[in-house]
């Protein structure tokens, strides 16, 4: 089935595992709304108790459920947060006590800071975790198997964005960015999975037009920067000793 069948087909239900991922994100994002200016310290009261890691700090995970800028600007900045081990990817939520194998397997986006803020359109807290570091495809460093992700979910972020009919600059951010492209492949995808895509025309063409061309040596050259620095130690670009002009070239401050 080509892309555009995809852009027009007809609405189906999901899979159990995919409709109840969406239910919990609804949940959380409701209730952050509940918790007025002050989200800060409600992220504190209902995550940080009794967070999924003993000794993780999990406020800018549940802070992209709201989309709320600020407080996502404020930990990024915060040395305590850091010293946690918390960062902009998903791998402190994939970790276990436990050394089994099976335990730590990456499975679901549904976790990924990245899927949320995308799914309720933040574009800026999206744009925040990828200039932070985050990793554009999973959003997680570590092992991926897609073969157990739900039936009929997205594979990664950039699959996730298309398929949810995310504005277009959603795309133009992982592209920049540095996303796999060839890890979108929906030629294998079933009849109702294709039907339940809400593909954004603009985002797909872009997705299109950015597949058959070749990067540009200077993108290139960001990527490859930005992932040998790694994003602890994105910060220190400013210390480098070249024009500034580079400078806000490889911390995508002209974008």
């Amino acid at each position: 089935m080509s892309d555009r069948d995809a852009v027009n087909g007809s609405s189906l239900p999901g899979s159990a595992e995919c409709q109840q991922q969406e239910e919990e994100v609804e949940a959380a994002a409701a209730a952050g709304a509940r918790a007025g200016r002050d989200l800060k310290e409600w992220l504190r009261e209902q995550f940080c108790d009794s967070p999924i890691e003993g000794s993780e700090d999990t406020r800018l995970h549940d802070a992209t459920y709201v989309g709320d800028l600020d407080t996502i600007a404020s930990l990024l900045r915060e040395d305590n947060f850091r010293r946690h081990g918390a960062d902009v990817d998903v791998n402190h939520h994939v970790s276990s006590r436990v050394s089994v194998p099976a335990a730590r397997r990456f499975t679901s986006l549904g976790v990924c800071p990245l899927y949320i803020s995308s799914a309720y359109q933040h574009l800026q807290c999206f744009k925040l975790l990828l200039k932070a570091g985050a990793n554009p495809d999973y959003n997680y460093w570590g092992q991926v198997d897609v073969t157990a992700f739900p039936r009929g979910s997205p594979v990664c972020v950039l699959d996730a964005v298309l398929r949810h009919g995310c504005d277009a600059q959603f795309v133009k951010l992982l592209i920049d960015f540095g996303a796999n492209l060839n890890l979108v492949n929906w030629e294998g995808l079933d009849a109702e999975t294709m039907g339940r895509m809400k593909v954004n025309e603009e985002a797909l063409q872009i997705f299109r037009a950015a597949k058959g061309t070749p990067r540009t040596l200077t993108s290139s050259c960001r990527i490859v920067i930005r992932r040998a620095l790694g994003k602890f130690r994105l910060h220190l670009i400013q210390t480098l000793p070249i024009p500034d002009t580079v400078k806000i070239f490889l911390l995508h401050e002209d974008t």
